[in-house]
């Protein structure tokens, strides 16, 4: 059989890995229904903005996830030649000579075919599969490669060898000086510790002072911090999308802090219970230590071996013998109990140090128990309801929602502002009111249908007027006319002959701008308002208040919605807005636009 050897471009990495992410959510359906089900109760909780803010955070920081995936897998794909062949009913690897690997044709059971790209994977554990490669380039034709996926699925029909088995058996070490060889299996419990004494070696520095990667964590600060100040910004709800994005943001940090933390152990332990190891109690182990290097493997199954200078150092623990590859994260091990006696491990160590090996000291790591963790995501809960219940409490006293305020109470307070309200002006409303069942709907949402009423009345304060215009040819005329009787008695008094002229007005498609004139202090001015079908631009609230900047009068308009698609607008201080904002929770805002 012919041997590939390759090294994968950049672009067929990329390939790979998106057919890679592609399979594991494939695999992983439940983790789509989860995220459906946070949406789903976060869009009845929030509203569809604060739904896309969790959801953002939760994409961002699985992308960045991703992100720190493809540059390490393209490390090792692109930067390195490889080899692979079938032979013997084994599908064979070779690595630029720094590792030898072997795995039964019978135990690859995922075939899968990209544009540029060949995918053969085997199951390592429960819903984790693994991946060989190969570029679909390496192959003469289809012919050629159909034959080698022939071969994958049924590789007794083969009936071939390698073009070169020397090369073959010397990558392998097979033919070398045998210096040790160990069979044994490695029960549950065995391989819990050895599992857990393995992640302490790498986490507590053991094998020299470790690179920290801290693109993923500006990432996530960076998603963290902006997605929540975006949300105040631009939505109402804000208050609520804040506190929902920063205890996400607070219990994935406290979740990546913890799995840092925290003695692995329990978590191995509870792997293996699953049946989520990727090995199982019953697999024979074979280990052989060689002039050339260190093969290791499951009988029948699969096998690597790594030459010595494909050695990063050995560690030695209670539990065994770690030999570290270069990349100071996939290793061999042999277990203690499997050896002899105290004379074969001590022969082993000599043989590293005539290999040029490093024998490194195993370090130990505090780890933080458990339950500090649990406390501090009790508080973090404990926070964000406390967090809620102020916002609640805090709208509650500015009216805001305080879930039901008198009919009475809301009279009282307008009265107090100023506003002219006649005692049969309140019996009115209220008969009406009850007419049409609409007092709790009044009572639950204050303020705003009282003072949509009151600007219909002569001298009220207050004009209102609907964003859905009647006649979008007069309507800018209307809206500004109507400001202009609000702030009678000022210099506004002066502004004279308001026009519209259409001419820009697409009227088919309901686009284009309508440009808004008028003459003021013996000088004209216009703005271009933006067209949406029959709906009236906001840009034309800010329009007096871009002619009186610079002015000495203080009052201004200022303006905050009615509930639904309307807007009530006063004019007065900003002394005066703040009180009332502050007594009825209504937000007014003073909009300013410049006139050409």
């Amino acid at each position: 059989m012919r041997k590939y050897t390759f090294q994968m471009t950049k672009e067929e990495v990329r390939e790979l890995w998106s057919r890679v992410i592609w399979e594991q959510l494939r695999v992983r359906r439940f983790r789509w229904l989860l995220f459906l089900v946070i949406l789903a109760v976060e869009c009845i909780l929030l509203s569809w903005p604060g739904a896309l803010t969790v959801v953002a955070l939760l994409l961002g920081i699985y992308m960045a996830f991703i992100v720190r995936g493809y540059f390490t897998i393209k490390g090792q794909l692109c930067e390195k030649t490889r080899t692979m062949w079938i032979e013997d009913g084994m599908l064979k690897g070779n690595v630029e000579g720094e590792m030898y690997n072997e795995i039964s044709c019978s135990y690859i059971t995922e075939i899968r075919m990209t544009r540029h790209v060949l995918m053969l994977g085997f199951c390592e554990a429960a819903k984790t599969i693994r991946w060989y490669s190969i570029p679909l380039r390496v192959f003469a034709d289809e012919r050629e490669r159909d034959r080698f996926i022939e071969l994958i699925k049924d590789p007794q029909t083969a009936g071939e060898r390698a073009d070169s088995p020397e090369e073959s058996r010397e990558a392998s070490c097979g033919e070398e000086q045998e210096y040790l060889s160990l069979s044994f299996q490695v029960g549950d419990e065995e391989w819990v510790r050895m599992m857990a004494d393995a992640t302490e070696i790498i986490q507590a520095g053991t094998l020299n002072e470790r690179k920290k990667n801290i693109l993923p964590w500006i990432i996530l600060t960076a998603v963290f911090i902006m997605l929540p100040c975006w949300a105040v910004w631009r939505y109402p709800d804000a208050g609520k999308v804040t506190h929902i994005a920063l205890l996400m943001g607070m219990l994935i940090f406290l979740m990546l802090l913890r799995k840092r933390s925290v003695n692995p152990e329990k978590e191995i332990r509870e792997r293996v219970r699953r049946g989520t190891n990727r090995y199982r109690a019953e697999d024979i182990w074979e280990t052989s230590v060689t002039e050339t290097g260190i093969r290791q493997g499951i009988s029948g199954k699969s096998s690597a071996t790594v030459p010595w200078d494909g050695l990063f150092g050995m560690v030695e623990t209670e539990m065994g013998l770690f030999f570290y590859q270069k990349d100071k994260k996939s290793f061999l091990f042999l277990p203690k109990w499997s050896m002899e006696s105290s004379e074969q491990i001590e022969s082993l160590r000599g043989l590293c140090r005539e290999k040029h090996l490093e024998i490194l000291a195993g370090k130990r790591k505090k780890y933080v128990p458990n339950w500090v963790f649990t406390i501090l995501f009790f508080f973090v809960a404990l926070g964000y309801i406390a967090a809620n219940a102020g916002l609640a409490i805090w709208d509650s006293r500015r009216g805001m929602d305080p879930g039901h305020l008198p009919f009475e109470e809301q009279i009282s307070v307008l009265r107090s502002f100023g506003f002219d309200i006649s005692a049969d002006m309140e019996e009115n409303w209220y008969g009406h009111m009850e007419e049409y069942d609409i007092v709790t709907y009044v009572e639950e949402y204050p303020y705003t249908w009282l003072l949509s009423n009151l600007a219909w009345e002569e001298s009220a304060g207050v004009f209102w007027f609907d964003f859905e215009g009647w006649d979008i040819c007069t309507d800018y005329i209307t809206v500004l006319e109507g400001m202009r009787e609000l702030a009678a008695g000022s210099i506004l008094d002066d502004v004279k002959d308001i026009r519209e002229d259409t001419e820009d007005m697409d009227w088919e498609n309901g686009t284009g701008t309508i440009t808004v004139s008028l003459e003021w202090s013996g000088q004209e001015y216009s703005w271009k308002m933006d067209v949406e079908h029959d709906w009236i631009d906001g840009k034309v609230l800010g329009i007096y208040n871009g002619l009186l900047e610079g002015e000495r009068d203080s009052e201004r308009f200022y303006a905050t919605g009615d509930g639904g698609q309307g807007a009530l607008v006063f004019y007065c201080t900003g002394e005066w807005a703040s009180a009332f904002e502050d007594a009825t929770g209504l937000e007014l805002e003073a909009y300013t636009v410049k006139g050409e």
